[in-house]
């Protein structure tokens, strides 16, 4: 289940991601989000998981559809 505790007030949902061909992966259990720093031709992303409690990060090609986060500053 999806069931953090939301302490950092980020109400991310698992959305899963959209493969290179169009297939839909982790869908409600996994969330992954595109981070704005880019890593030569790979992009920084960041991942979380149902039932963990940690933020990881990894790099992954931009081919892949993970969702994003609009932040108004």
């Amino acid at each position: 289940s999806w069931d953090g505790s939301n302490t950092s007030g980020f109400s991310g949902l698992p959305a899963g991601l959209r493969g290179s061909f169009g297939s839909f992966y982790y869908l409600g259990s996994n969330g992954f989000w595109w981070s704005s720093s880019p890593n030569g031709g790979d992009a920084i992303y960041r991942f979380l998981s149902s039932g963990g409690s940690l933020v990881d990060r990894s790099y992954g090609n931009p081919v892949y559809g993970f969702s994003v986060r609009c932040v108004r500053n």
